[in-house]
């Protein structure tokens, strides 16, 4: 987190649709900037291409994943390359946009540097996933976790410091 390359989003039981993530305009027609599009705007920089980014929205089932995350998974949908790079569609619906913000917001896309990860719990507060979600993501499933074998206090005692990494495509 400290480096500004990572990110993680609490998800809310009550989110319906995008907003929360990608952001919205409010009555006056400014827009309200989302902590996605945050992240996808500074990823985007040409100084920050070669540097990975990396959203983890938690809980992410807490709500319905199709219903928040619908937009974002289409767009991932639409990756090609164009000109030496990895492109998608834009992420955000310029007739919702004007002024000052289309410029700065209307051409973004998701970059090849930005990876989104979800954390889950299956149990009865929780919505199941969708076919159409689990065909997009690379799952890690724990059934059995060995408190035994977490590192001790002493172990913990050290600090650990990020390690810069590039990203390949």
């Amino acid at each position: 987190e400290e480096n500004g390359q990572f990110v993680q989003i609490p998800v809310r039981p009550d989110w319906s649709d995008p907003t929360d993530l990608l952001g919205y305009t409010d009555l006056s027609g400014s827009f309200r900037v989302g902590k996605v599009t945050k992240v996808l705007l500074e990823a985007s920089k040409p100084d920050n291409k070669h540097k990975p980014y990396f959203i983890c929205l938690d809980e992410m089932n807490l709500a319905r994943v199709e219903h928040y995350f619908s937009d974002l998974l289409s767009i991932l949908e639409t990756k090609r390359w164009k000109n030496g790079e990895i492109i998608t569609d834009h992420v955000l619906p310029t007739h919702h946009l004007s002024g000052q913000d289309l410029e700065t917001y209307g051409k973004l896309i998701i970059p090849d540097n930005v990876y989104f990860i979800g954390t889950v719990n299956m149990d009865e507060t929780t919505y199941p996933f969708s076919k159409k979600v689990l065909d997009r993501a690379n799952t890690i499933e724990f059934n059995y976790i060995d408190l035994l074998s977490f590192p001790d206090e002493e172990e913990l005692k050290t600090e650990l410091k990020p390690i810069a990494v590039q990203n390949h495509v």
